[in-house]
């Protein structure tokens, strides 16, 4: 199966979608590969989880700013949700559909704010 991160990416590029939103995401996974937060603390720690499947995607949310994808997963199986920060390595098992929103109208980035230290989103 495809890698589910990278084919949104690729798809988005050659498209020309420099900014949007993922509106819409259905599909199954033979595997999904997650971070998740695991402190309070600004800095917060992350763990890495690899989750084995059949998985069905149950959503996926994120933004394209700049050409660059945030998309966050709830994945499940027939015992339990998962859910995280999607990372590289999630293979796509039967299909995915994927819609995207161009966001034609705005600019959009993340931009490192120095109190935090994260880089949040702005419209620029």
């Amino acid at each position: 199966g495809e890698d589910l991160l990278e084919t949104i990416e690729k798809t988005a590029q050659r498209n020309g979608v420099l900014n949007g939103f993922i509106v819409s995401a259905i599909g199954t996974l033979e595997n999904c590969r997650i971070h998740r937060v695991v402190s309070k603390s600004l800095k917060p720690e992350e763990e890495y989880v690899n989750i084995d499947g059949p998985l069905e995607i149950n959503s996926v949310s994120g933004i394209i700013a700049n050409g660059k994808l945030h998309a966050h997963i709830s994945v499940s199986d027939r015992n339990r949700t998962y859910g995280g920060h999607l990372e590289s390595g999630s293979k796509i098992l039967y299909l995915a559909e994927i819609v995207i929103a161009e966001a034609s109208e705005v600019r959009l980035d993340r931009v490192l704010d120095e109190k935090t230290g994260l880089r949040l989103l702005k419209a620029i």
